[in-house]
């Protein structure tokens, strides 16, 4: 019988996946480990292979379509096999299970149906403090949405659902024509991704910012200090990054309330610390995750950094590696940047940036003195973490910078 080519679970987190390109015509062979097709889940492609030689007897899923984890997308005929053999196969939909766009809901008898809100005053609409908002940002008129929410209150899936159904964007004045040489480039998986993740952080968060300017000379000899140790010992070569995310840890240690997410029902605290390293793709941005940072050396959390590096640029990330970050660190030193800040990284409640390690006069004792300083800035949900609680995070995290002997290595 023909074998099943199904949807394949890549990690704990991945639910769903778009096919992105199939690499064989029906009916043609194949030979086990060829890669099938292409898939894409959120910021994640990846090559799927073939389980056996045999023939692409059927493509049920083509590409573009979204399925389920699970779910089945062809069929490979085994050698001497028929594509007749197909028929004791029943072909469909999947169960039902394929994606497909969200459609308009069939709107209630009149009887049951709301009562519209009047013209011009759309604080009347029933919809939800946060649809309203989604709304506005997006463009999209509540007055034209079903609402599925209690008594028809529309909710934010509501409006992000209407918003994808819109052929175009509602703009105040006409698009010009594109020049010549102008160049389109389609939105990817991981752009879209990027757009709404970044979209929901400043609409749906509170967000704040925070910067202190350290002295960062402690901190550069105590790397020139561990750096042949550990390149010894380990084999990897200790950054600032990687002292720079073990401190931020340790100083998240002393101050829990920084590792929380906002929920319905409350404040999450979270027990463990995933740091989000926030890195830079050609295709755009990504944060792979080190778990459990606190309870790991440095020569483990280079060894964490160098291997995520390493998935990135060969493009073998799983959904795993990318998911499940309780606090995000963004560095960019590296290009000479100073301060910047950054959107936090929904759902946590918290990132740092990093710039760069300058060298700059400062005074010191009643003399003025040149020293490497670096600027840090915490964005927060003012929602959950106080103004406060962020102030004494980040004293304890400055003295950690100036004195990272006071952290467990």
């Amino acid at each position: 019988m023909p074998v099943e080519i199904v949807m394949p679970k890549l990690g704990l987190t991945m639910t769903e996946g778009k096919i992105i390109e199939w690499k064989f015509k029906e009916s043609e062979k194949v030979s086990k480990g060829d890669i099938l097709f292409i898939l894409e889940t959120e910021k994640v492609t990846y090559e799927v292979e073939a389980p056996e030689d045999g023939i692409l007897a059927r493509i049920r899923v083509p590409a573009g379509e979204t399925v389920p984890v699970g779910a089945a997308v062809g069929d490979l005929a085994a050698p001497g096999e028929t594509l007749a053999d197909l028929a004791a196969v029943p072909e469909g939909d999947t169960d039902g299970q394929t994606s497909k766009p969200a459609a308009s809901k069939t709107p209630p008898d009149a009887a049951s149906a709301p009562p519209p809100a009047a013209a011009g005053v759309p604080d009347r609409i029933k919809a939800s403090p946060l649809a309203k908002k989604v709304a506005r940002a997006s463009g999209v008129d509540l007055q034209t949405i079903q609402g599925t929410g209690p008594g028809g209150r529309i909710l934010r899936a509501d409006v992000e659902a209407a918003g994808q159904q819109q052929t175009a964007p509602v703009r105040s004045h006409a698009e010009p024509e594109p020049a010549a040489e102008d160049r389109l480039v389609p939105f990817s998986g991981m752009r879209r991704a990027i757009a709404s993740k970044m979209l929901a952080s400043k609409i749906e968060t509170a967000q704040t910012y925070m910067s202190v300017t350290v002295d960062a000379g402690n901190i550069v000899e105590y790397r020139k200090t561990l750096l042949p140790v550990i390149e010894d010992q380990h084999g990897v070569r200790v950054t600032i990054t990687d002292l720079m995310m073990k401190v931020t840890a340790s100083a998240i240690q002393a101050h829990p309330v920084i590792n929380t997410r906002w929920t319905d029902e409350g404040i999450l605290f979270l027990g463990a610390i995933h740091m989000g390293m926030a890195m830079a793709l050609d295709e755009g941005l990504i944060v792979p995750v080190i778990r459990n940072i606190d309870r790991k050396g440095f020569a483990r959390i280079a060894r964490d950094r160098i291997e995520l590096i390493q998935k990135g640029r060969e493009n073998r990330f799983l959904p795993d590696d990318i998911s499940g970050s309780t606090f995000t660190l963004s560095a960019m030193g590296m290009f000479g940047i100073e301060q910047f800040t950054s959107n936090i990284n929904l759902p946590e409640n918290a990132i740092l940036a990093v710039g760069a390690i300058i060298d700059k006069p400062v005074a010191l004792n009643g003399e003025v003195v040149i020293r490497p300083m670096m600027t840090v800035t915490l964005s927060y949900d003012h929602r959950a973490i106080d103004g406060a609680e962020a102030g004494k995070f980040m004293r304890t995290l400055r003295s950690y910078i100036e004195n990272p002997i006071l952290i467990s290595a």
